[in-house]
């Protein structure tokens, strides 16, 4: 029976604790139902958003680019013909001015062409002489038969007169004198041709000279070809024959370079441009490079050549730099780096780098517009100074997000506040092209 009580007594102790549990909920779910009304007024609130000023500014930043140091001249001495060398003034690292004898040669079997040459023309001009004095020969001929003929004519017109009257001259006379009249104007033309002819042997024989001469004339220069100066004010960088040595004019084989030039004074930097800097390139403009061999230390060169093509390899346009070097401090052949200036030639728009959003599907800025986020689609362009360039449907004066991000949902609600550490960045950033630009 006892135990039957206490079953009893757990029995209404387990129900009445259910009940006070049943109560509290009661209460609790109640004063839930009475708070919930309250939160979708504290979601509507609009969160703070930093937010920047789109700007408008002039790309200008420098790059570094590989770059190769050549010498302005570079040439390799050859002979324009085959010979030997007698002497040879230079060696490497020898310092060259324009003019200056470097090699002499000897050629003898150039000797003997020219002096075959000369005798060629010896025998021409005998020849030349020989009919020369022949024509006037002739000529000398032509001038007595044409006397005769005067005399004769003359002879004859007297007696041709006198026969006019009867029995003072003869028939026959008349007819013999002008028989000798008529054989002399023959002889007259017969040395006229013979003249002609022989003036024209002559003038071919005049030719013959002058050709003869003309072809000497090469070999006359042979002289000067035998004597080698340097081409213009350089250094002697290699050397590769010696007093004895066989050189020709090929270059290939057994004829190699006697030296090698090079202007030292001068330089070319030879710097590759991306494609997208290709139309900022100015003539004139001062570019720093530097070489490893002064760390440390930048050099300034000024766009002298644009070669105004694109390697299809490497989608660069080599332009070329001049650099004054008159202490030979840096040397042809040296890589360098080049800092080059890139700039735009029109103003664009900048952002700050995380206020860009790339995705695998779009790149966006978040756009604030009346409190409202806006996702306009844009390209990126340059970096300059922890800022990028932006194309797209967004204007100067524009506000966007400045740490956008894809949880910024599009259209929803925002306060925008603008950044003050974006502030003091555009102040440093206006302050750097400032000094750029003085």
């Amino acid at each position: 029976m006892k135990n039957a009580m206490l079953n009893k007594t757990n029995i209404i102790t387990v129900a009445v604790v259910v009940l006070c549990a049943g109560i509290a909920f009661f209460f609790l779910w109640k004063r839930h139902e009475d708070v919930t009304p309250v939160l979708p007024e504290a979601k509507q609130e609009e969160a703070p958003l930093p937010v920047v000023k789109v700007a408008s500014r002039t790309l200008f930043r420098e790059d570094q680019l590989p770059g190769e140091i050549d010498a302005y001249q570079d040439v390799l001495i050859y002979p324009k013909v085959p010979g030997f060398i007698k002497w040879i003034g230079v060696d490497r690292g020898s310092v060259v001015k324009e003019g200056q004898p470097m090699v002499k040669m000897y050629a003898p079997e150039y000797l003997a062409r020219r002096n075959e040459a000369l005798a060629k023309v010896s025998a021409a001009k005998a020849e030349l002489a020989a009919e020369e004095s022949r024509l006037q020969d002739i000529k000398a001929d032509l001038k007595r038969r044409r006397a005769n003929l005067l005399a004769d004519e003359s002879t004859y017109q007297r007696l041709y007169t006198a026969s006019l009257v009867p029995g003072v001259i003869a028939d026959n006379d008349v007819v013999q004198w002008s028989q000798d009249v008529e054989a002399d104007r023959q002889d007259v033309n017969t040395a006229i041709k013979r003249v002609n002819a022989k003036d024209h042997e002559v003038s071919q024989r005049r030719e013959e000279v002058a050709a003869v001469i003309k072809a000497m004339e090469s070999f006359s220069d042979f002289a000067s070809y035998l004597e080698i100066n340097a081409p213009f004010d350089g250094y002697v960088t290699e050397r590769k024959m010696h007093v004895g040595s066989f050189v020709g004019p090929d270059g290939t084989g057994a004829y190699p370079p006697i030296c090698r030039v090079k202007e030292l004074g001068l330089l070319r930097i030879i710097a590759p441009v991306p494609e997208v800097d290709a139309a900022g390139v100015v003539i004139g403009s001062k570019v720093q490079f530097s070489v490893s061999s002064f760390p440390g230390r930048k050099f300034v060169g000024s766009v002298a050549r644009i070669s105004n093509d694109l390697d299809k390899d490497t989608r660069t346009m080599p332009v070329e730099l001049n650099y004054l070097n008159p202490d030979y401090s840096i040397l042809p052949g040296m890589f360098c780096k080049v800092y080059w200036p890139t700039r735009r030639r029109e103003n664009s728009l900048f952002v700050p780098i995380d206020a860009v959003v790339s995705s695998p599907l779009s790149t966006f800025v978040c756009k604030v517009k009346d409190k409202e986020v806006e996702w306009v689609k844009v390209r990126k362009g340059e970096i300059m100074n922890g800022q990028v360039e932006v194309f797209g449907d967004v204007h100067e004066g524009d506000y966007v997000a400045a740490q956008a991000s894809e949880e910024l949902v599009n259209h929803s609600h925002v306060r925008p506040v603008i950044s003050q550490a974006v502030t003091t960045t555009e102040t440093h950033i206006q302050s750097d092209a400032e000094a750029q630009k003085r």
